[in-house]
């Protein structure tokens, strides 16, 4: 199998916007943090992984293939893998800075997105 980065990066970056509370327990020591700050989540969030994993099982199983392969990748390409992780990084931060200037602009319209996001997350509880 050819390894192709330009592909694997929009794969990964969705899965780990969708997965990432899901493998909260397994990433590191941001994810040992957050189970020890949250121990009922991280128990819920991994429980909801082993359903998932059960009814999906080729779906977990390419998942951690991927990641697999992310990590060899990264072990072969240090510098680009850190690039990479340095330009999702100034991204992310210039997308908080654009919602930082519209919360500044118009507070009352940050706050009721605040609380629809709020009731969504508690809708998905």
């Amino acid at each position: 199998m050819t390894f192709r980065p330009l592909l694997l990066v929009p794969a990964l970056l969705a899965f780990g916007l969708a997965a990432a509370p899901a493998f909260a327990g397994e990433r590191g020591e941001r994810g040992e943090k957050w189970c020890q700050d949250n121990p009922a989540k991280c128990e819920e969030m991994k429980a909801r992984r082993a359903e998932f994993c059960k009814d999906n099982p080729a779906t977990c199983e390419k998942r951690q293939e991927e990641r697999a392969e992310h990590k060899q990748w990264c072990q072969d390409n240090p510098d680009k893998c850190a690039a990479l992780k340095q330009e999702r990084q100034q991204r992310r931060e210039e997308r908080r800075a654009k919602i930082r200037e519209k919360c500044e602009a118009n507070p009352e319209e940050c706050q009721k997105r605040r609380e629809q996001r709020r009731e969504r997350r508690e809708e998905r509880s």
